[in-house]
């Protein structure tokens, strides 16, 4: 047997599974969501700069509670799927 003819045997016992694309679809999403939450915490820094306010440690705590959220959200996927 050749090679190639190896080649496409080793090809055509190959078998595809959905559900892996959907996890790894699944994990690139929530990496976006990280990404997002890590603009947001970034923003509100610059908006607390910029602006003098009473909320500036609640938006603050806020924006670090949810970057820690999604951290964890993201990790718990990843050693789940």
């Amino acid at each position: 047997m050749t090679p190639f003819e190896q080649f496409i045997q080793f090809l055509a016992s190959l078998t595809f599974n959905p559900w892996i694309l959907v996890k790894l679809l699944f994990l690139i999403g929530l990496l976006i969501y990280l990404a997002f939450a890590v603009i947001v915490v970034r923003q509100v820094n610059l908006m607390i700069r910029a602006l003098n306010g009473e909320l500036e440690t609640s938006l603050r705590l806020i924006s670090w509670l949810h970057l820690i959220v999604a951290i964890g959200v993201f990790l718990l996927a990843v050693v789940i799927l």
